[in-house]
Order: C-alpha cells, then sequence, then structure tokens
C-alpha cells in the first residue's frame, strides 16, 4: 500500500530524516493496480534499501521512497543464487554456509540489503559483490519495463556501479565456489570478531562515512587529523573508528551532514586528501 507523509526516522539506521510525501515497501504483495498508480504520483523515487548507507533530510522527501522488501533466495544450480533486493546481505552468507558456498562470507556483518548493496558494490575484507554478480534484473515503474544486467554490461569500481542508474534492482544472480562449511564458518567468526573489536556497535551509524582513498584508509586520515570524537551538534566522530560517525537519540541529519563537511576540509587541509562520501545524503540540506 502506498502510504503518504511517512516519518523517514524509523526506516534508516540513524534514526533521522523528515518525512516522505509517499513511502512503498515493495514486496509480495504489492499490487499491479499500486505499481501503475506510481507513474502518476511523481517523478521522483528514491529506492532504499535496508537505511544503513543513508541519510534523508530533516526537511524529508518530496517524492516517493520506494523499499524493497521482498527477501527470497533460490538455489537454481550447484553454485547459482537468485536473490530478490530486500534480502539482509548477513542472510546471504548463513544460507551459503549452509549450502557449503564460497564467496559471500564478507557479508555476514554488512548492515544492509543485497539491492543496495548491488548498487553502491558493498564490499569488506578485500572482498565485493561485484566479484560474485552474475545478473542484475531490474524494473522500470515509469515505463513499466524489465531489464536484464550481465555484469559485462555496467562500469563497475569501487564503491560504484555505472549502468543502472534510475533503475530499481528487483533482484539478482550471485556466483559462488563450492567449499567446505568450516572453512566457510571459520571466515565468519573472524569477520565478525574483527568488527566487534573495531567497529562501534549498538550506536546510531550508517557504517563508514567515506571511501577509502587509494592506497589509503579513511579512518587513518581523520584519526591522525585529530578528529577522533569531534561532534557537530548531535553527531560525533566515533573514538573507536574514525571513518564512524555516530548519532545521538533524536539527532539530527543536518549536523551529520555539516560534520562531514567539517571532516572532509580538515582532512584536506592537512593531507591534500579529498575523501569522496560513501553515505548518500537524500533531500534538500544547507
Amino acid at each position: 500500500m502506498i502510504e503518504e507523509y511517512i516519518d523517514l526516522s524509523r526506516k534508516t539506521t540513524y534514526k533521522f530524516g523528515g518525512e516522505a510525501r509517499y513511502y512503498l515497501e515493495y514486496n509480495k504483495n504489492t499490487t499491479k493496480e499500486e505499481i501503475s498508480k506510481i507513474k502518476n504520483l511523481t517523478n521522483d523515487i528514491y529506492f532504499l534499501g535496508n537505511g544503513s548507507n543513508v541519510a534523508f533530510s530533516d526537511k524529508g522527501y518530496p517524492g516517493l521512497v520506494l523499499r524493497s522488501k521482498k527477501d527470497k533466495i533460490t538455489q537454481l544450480s550447484e553454485n547459482l543464487l537468485e536473490v530478490y533486493s530486500g534480502t539482509p546481505m548477513p542472510e546471504i552468507a548463513r544460507f551459503c554456509k549452509t549450502r557449503g558456498l564460497s564467496g559471500a562470507e564478507f557479508m555476514i556483518g554488512i548492515p544492509g540489503s543485497i539491492g543496495g548493496g548491488v548498487a553502491m558494490n558493498a564490499g569488506a575484507y578485500e572482498s565485493t559483490i561485484s566479484e560474485i554478480l552474475s545478473k542484475i534484473y531490474t524494473y522500470n515503474f515509469k515505463e513499466g519495463e524489465q531489464e536484464i544486467y550481465k555484469r559485462s554490461d555496467l562500469s563497475i569500481g569501487y564503491r560504484s556501479v555505472e549502468g543502472i542508474e534510475g533503475k530499481f534492482i528487483d533482484k539478482v544472480h550471485l556466483l559462488l565456489e563450492p567449499s567446505d562449511k568450516k572453512d566457510i564458518a571459520l571466515k565468519h567468526r573472524e569477520y565478525l570478531e574483527h568488527r566487534k573489536l573495531t567497529q562501534p556497535s549498538g550506536l546510531y551509524n550508517a557504517g563508514s562515512v567515506f571511501k577509502n582513498p587509494k592506497d589509503d584508509s579513511a579512518g587513518r586520515l581523520i584519526e591522525n587529523a585529530g578528529l577522533k570524537g569531534y561532534r557537530k551538534g548531535t553527531v560525533r566522530v566515533s573514538k573507536k573508528h574514525a571513518n564512524f560517525f555516530v548519532a545521538d537519540r533524536n539527532a539530527k541529519s543536518i549536523d551529520l551532514y555539516e560534520l562531514v563537511n567539517y571532516v572532509r576540509e580538515k582532512v584536506y587541509t592537512r593531507f591534500q586528501v579529498r575523501l569522496e562520501e560513501e553515505i548518500r545524503f537524500v533531500g534538500e540540506f544547507g
């Protein structure tokens, strides 16, 4: 059902943002009538995954926020999976472990869905989604058309995918490798323990704020600029990992926006390195 004036602070891991003029959770119960209605509602559609790398403006979003909630995994062959875009990445990692399929271990601690992960080529521990991506099935709500993209059809880089802009990711095919379940389980434990030791938990954050520059670490640069613990209003740089910014309860997204800009400028002044955001700011800021 298409809803109106929905509080976006309940839809992201940062827990802030204003209202969406329209909001739809796209799932198996979404009707053809609802899909048809989208064409006449607005030209502004933002596709939302699990909300783990998004900061909506405190002023809200004037169009439609469409969130994928389809979450199904099907094993099509020995090493090929079909996964709907709303499926959480840790769920995919656990599914692969039970089936003895390797390649998705890095997903075990990433707090996002596969649709959002594919759109930004998410990754960890020197692995990325693009390495196991076979096909992307997209849907154009304005035109009512489905398109299929092979990995070779796209321009894929570090935390970026070009070629599917403005397209809703409905499902993807992932190509894995058969492996020993014990080896996969060991990687899961190692990755989860590393995250526990190095990243803030139980706090409002959206994962890494900046992309790592080539041959360097955004966290190292921010820390060496003396910004660990630095605060702007209701948001501060984590004292545990400088590339994670944590928010107070009932924080404002404008504080995050200003902190991101402040940190970027300070790092540039100190090291002449221009950090690029990994988090996405949606709506009107400033």
